[in-house]
């Protein structure tokens, strides 16, 4: 990881300099055993450099996807090589952002992630995948969760057949495929420009799979800027039927975590602190409640959505059993 680290930071001066950009200095501002971020002061202004072991950089290769389909609401990377991408500075994160404006900053961000999922399915999602970005779309999630139980919690293979209904049931009712950021909260978004970054949790699998950690955010009305967003629907988000696909959603979210940290604790190694070697495990375990979303019953009155709602809500649910396109 050292070598790596160096040919990191010479890689982007080299770069920097081929752009006229003249290099003050280099600062180390965050080494983890699955990344490690620099700042690099230049003489217009700082830039940061983030590179990853093999098996945990799925970034680099994200943003060139997102760019290249011109995915909003995304940072554009300066460069990208390799394991290694430079960055424009992003200015403040939303969870240091002024106590008067935070929510509401907030609250944006998970409009842009709305946005940024309906850009992406499903052409770039098919090309994110190519690229090597996790694939947990929700036909192949009972196959994947089935993996990660037998390593992690072979005890837990119980819930196998409650997650592969789960997935069956959200696939019938809200077919999508599209960008799961993974680890989306307010440490993992800019102020400026509501802007979401740090992919490298990212998967492909249903949208709402965002909302396993968006949601545990506590700021009034931000779920709801966002399923208001995606559906385009004020209100909706008190719909009971919506609120079933959320909570069907981020049960089987539970397997995209699962994955993105086995990623990470195979990628660093010995390098990974012990302490955070149980969290495939941890996370399994959320799920042995014997109380899941399973349990709810039926969408009885996914009609009366359809009617109500327009625009989006009606594209998504052309896919539907026995509803027709409005």
């Amino acid at each position: 990881m050292r070598d790596d680290r160096t040919d990191a930071v010479s890689w982007a001066r080299e770069v920097l300099a081929a752009q006229g950009a003249d290099v003050v200095a280099v600062e180390q501002v965050r080494q983890r055993a699955w990344s490690t971020v620099w700042r690099v002061r230049t003489g217009d202004g700082d830039r940061y450099l983030k590179t990853a072991p093999d098996g945990a950089a799925i970034e680099p290769a994200l943003l060139e996807v997102l760019a290249l389909h011109g995915i909003p609401h995304v940072q554009r990377a300066i460069a990208v090589q390799g394991n290694h991408v430079l960055l424009p500075d992003g200015g403040p994160i939303v969870r240091l952002a002024d106590a008067s404006e935070r929510d509401a900053v907030w609250q944006q961000v998970m409009r842009n992630v709305a946005e940024v999922q309906w850009a992406t399915e499903p052409a770039a999602a098919d090309d994110l995948v190519r690229a090597g970005v996790p694939d947990v779309r929700l036909g192949v999630l009972p196959e994947v969760a089935a993996a990660l139980v037998d390593r992690w919690a072979p005890e837990l293979r119980s819930v196998l057949p409650m997650l592969s209904d789960t997935a069956a049931e959200l696939d019938e009712l809200l077919p999508m495929a599209t960008l799961d950021h993974g680890d989306l909260h307010t440490g993992n978004a800019f102020a400026r420009d509501a802007v979401p970054f740090d992919w490298g949790d990212a998967s492909v699998s249903h949208p709402f799979c965002s909302l396993l950690v968006a949601g545990r955010e506590d700021v009034p009305g931000a779920v709801d800027a966002y399923l208001e967003t995606f559906f385009d629907e004020p209100g909706v988000a008190a719909d009971p039927d919506v609120q079933h696909l959320v909570g069907l959603a981020t049960t089987l979210a539970v397997v995209p975590r699962v994955l993105s940290w086995q990623r990470a604790i195979d990628a660093a190694g010995d390098a990974m602190p012990a302490a955070y070697r149980s969290a495939p495990r941890d996370w399994l375990q959320t799920l042995d409640s014997g109380s899941g979303e399973s349990e709810v019953e039926g969408m009885t009155g996914i009609e009366d959505l359809r009617s109500a709602c327009s625009g989006r809500l009606g594209v998504v649910l052309e896919g539907m059993t026995g509803i027709e396109p409005a």
